[in-house]
C-alpha cells in the first residue's frame, strides 16, 4: 500500500510540473517574437555602432583622447574626406581633378607599454617614424628610449615640427608645401605666428642627416665595450670631489679599435691634457663627436670619414685611470648626453 501511495504522489507531481511547464508556455508564446525581435535589434544596433566607429574622425584640435593600444586599428588610417563633386549639368568649362582642404591636426595621447619602440609604434600605425620622432624627440634625442607608463604624442596625419624661419613662404617653398596648408593644420592665421615658433608641417619630412638623427640611425657606437662611467655628474676618480663629466667612458682592452660613430670630417687631433690623444669628427647641423684617451690617433686632419671608419686604438693617455674611450656628442660646441644618440650602452 504505501509503495502505491508513493508512486500516487510522483505521479501527481510530474503532472503538476507538466501543467506549470504548460502554463509558462502559454503565457510566453505571446511575447516570444517581440524578445526575438529585441535581439535581432541589439545585434544591429552593435553592428552600426562600431561601424560608425570605426569611420569617426580625429577629435577636434586641441582634444587630448588617452588611447588604449589594442584599438588604434580603428583610430588611424582614416582619410580626409573628399570634397563634394559639382554638378557636371551645370554649364562652365571642362576641368579636372579636385581641390583638397588641409584637415587641421589633432592629436592623441598613447600610454606606452613594455616592448614598445618609436619605430614599432609607427610601424604599427603604418606612419612614418619621422613623424612619431618629431612630435615627441627634439632633433631625435632619446629616439631609441621609450620608458614603460610615458605618453607620447601621436599626430592625426604624417609631418614633422619645425621653427618658423624669417621668411616662412621661403621655408614652406624649400618644403614644397603651401604656407596656407601649414596655418590650416595648426588652426593658426598668419597674425598668431612669429618667427622661431615650432609649428607642425603636415607631409614634410626630415631629409639627410637630420632624417638620420630623427630616426635613430646617424649615431652608432664607436667602440665594443661596456659603459663605465657615464654622463654627468660623479666623483672624480682621482680627487674624489663632485665633478661634471661631459661624455660617456666605454671601456675595453687596450689598442681595441675606435671607429666613427658617424659620418663627418676630421678637424682636429692631437694630445690635450684631460682627453690625452684625442680626435674631433665634425658632422652636419652643428654636431661633433670627439674621442679621447687613445693609445694611436689613426686618422688625420681633412679626412673625410664614413660610419665605422678607423679614428684610433683605445689607450689611458691624459686623465685616465685605465684603457677605454671618452666619448662626447657637441652640439653647436655644447657636450650633449651621448645616450641620447646612442642605439645602446651595455
Amino acid at each position: 500500500m504505501r509503495r502505491i501511495r508513493l508512486r500516487r504522489c510522483g505521479t501527481r507531481t510530474a503532472l503538476r510540473v507538466a501543467m506549470f511547464q504548460r502554463l509558462l508556455w502559454e503565457a510566453l508564446f505571446p511575447i516570444r517574437r517581440h524578445i526575438m525581435a529585441a535581439v535581432a535589434l541589439m545585434f544591429v544596433v552593435s553592428s552600426v555602432v562600431l561601424v560608425l566607429d570605426a569611420r569617426l574622425p580625429f577629435p577636434s584640435p586641441g582634444e587630448s583622447i588617452l588611447l588604449d593600444p589594442t584599438d588604434w586599428s580603428m583610430l588611424f588610417h582614416r582619410d580626409p574626406p573628399l570634397p563634394a563633386r559639382p554638378d557636371m549639368r551645370s554649364a562652365g568649362p571642362s576641368v579636372g581633378g579636385s581641390s583638397f582642404v588641409q584637415p587641421p591636426l589633432a592629436i592623441l595621447l598613447y600610454r606606452a607599454h613594455a616592448g614598445d619602440t618609436m619605430s614599432g609604434i609607427a610601424t604599427k600605425l603604418g606612419m612614418d617614424i619621422d613623424t612619431i620622432s618629431s612630435m615627441n624627440r627634439v632633433e631625435g634625442r632619446g629616439v631609441h628610449n621609450v620608458t614603460v607608463g610615458e605618453i607620447l604624442r601621436i599626430p592625426s596625419q604624417n609631418g614633422i615640427y619645425l621653427p618658423v624661419a624669417a621668411d616662412f613662404d621661403g621655408q614652406c617653398r624649400t618644403y614644397g608645401v603651401s604656407p596656407e596648408d601649414v596655418l590650416a593644420a595648426n588652426s593658426l592665421t598668419r597674425a598668431q605666428m612669429w618667427t622661431g615658433m615650432r609649428m607642425f608641417f603636415p607631409g614634410v619630412q626630415h631629409t639627410g642627416y637630420a632624417r638620420s638623427l630623427a630616426v635613430g640611425i646617424g649615431v652608432v657606437l664607436p667602440l665594443h665595450g661596456w659603459e663605465s662611467s657615464p654622463y654627468g655628474w660623479r666623483a672624480d676618480p682621482f680627487t674624489g670631489q663632485r665633478s661634471f663629466h661631459t661624455g660617456v667612458d666605454l671601456a675595453a682592452p687596450e689598442e681595441s679599435p675606435i671607429r666613427s660613430a658617424t659620418d663627418g670630417v676630421v678637424i682636429g687631433t692631437g694630445y690635450d691634457g684631460m682627453l690625452g690623444n684625442y680626435v674631433e669628427v665634425r658632422a652636419q647641423l652643428g654636431y661633433s663627436y670627439v674621442y679621447g684617451h687613445m693609445s694611436l690617433i689613426i686618422a688625420h686632419v681633412g679626412a673625410r670619414v664614413a660610419t665605422g671608419s678607423l679614428l684610433g686604438l683605445v689607450g689611458h693617455t691624459g686623465y685616465a685611470t685605465g684603457p677605454h674611450l671618452h666619448f662626447e656628442v657637441r652640439l653647436n660646441g655644447v657636450p650633449q648626453n651621448p645616450r641620447n644618440y646612442l642605439p645602446g650602452i651595455r
